[in-house]
C-alpha cells in the first residue's frame, strides 16, 4: 500500500483545499457519504483513495483493487494535486507501507 503525505505551504490546509476542489472535479467523485474516499471516474472498480487530515497535512492511503490500479490511482492523484495546487504545496512524500497480513480463522472442530 502507498501512503502519500501532501505538505502545504505555511498557513494552508491541504485537506480542506482538496475537499473543496473535488466538488467541482469531473474525474474524481466521493466513494462514501463521509467524503473520505475518492474514486476515479474511469475506473470505478479500481480501488479507492482514503484521505485524512493531520493538522493541515493531507494523508492519502491508496487502496487499489489490483497492482495495475495502484500505479493508475497514484499517477492520476499526484497529477491532479500538482495541477490544482502547485503554488500551495511544499512537498508530496510517498511512503511504501506493508499491509499487515490477515490472520486466517481456524475452523472449529465439532465435539461430536
Amino acid at each position: 500500500m502507498l501512503v502519500l503525505q501532501v505538505v502545504p505551504a505555511h498557513g494552508v490546509n491541504a485537506y480542506r483545499l482538496l475537499r473543496a476542489r473535488i466538488r467541482e472535479a469531473t474525474t474524481w467523485h466521493w466513494g462514501n457519504k463521509a467524503r473520505t474516499r475518492l474514486k476515479h471516474v474511469q475506473r470505478p472498480k479500481g480501488g479507492h483513495i482514503r484521505i485524512a487530515d493531520a493538522d493541515g497535512v493531507l494523508v492519502a492511503h491508496i487502496h487499489p483493487a489490483s497492482q495495475r490500479d495502484q500505479f493508475y490511482l497514484t499517477e492520476k492523484f499526484m497529477g491532479r494535486l500538482i495541477a490544482w495546487f502547485e503554488s500551495d504545496l511544499l512537498a508530496i512524500n510517498v511512503q511504501f507501507v506493508r499491509e499487515p497480513e490477515r490472520k486466517t480463522r481456524r475452523k472449529r472442530r465439532r465435539p461430536w
